[in-house]
């Protein structure tokens, strides 16, 4: 089956992935320089993380 909007983010994924060659620590370095001159943050590490009670 088809789908046409996973077919869309996998197109997006590979047009980025291709714009920094391939090479994750060049993406993250453009987002992290791209965060400087932000108000927004790219990525925040110290999101708090949801726990899960048991059932």
């Amino acid at each position: 089956m088809k789908d046409d909007i996973m077919q869309e983010v996998w197109k997006a994924k590979d047009a980025i992935s291709a714009r920094y060659q391939y090479d994750l620590k060049t993406l993250v370095d453009h987002l992290r320089a791209k965060e400087k001159t932000s108000a927004y943050r790219v990525v925040n590490l110290h999101a708090k993380r949801q726990v899960q009670h048991p059932a």
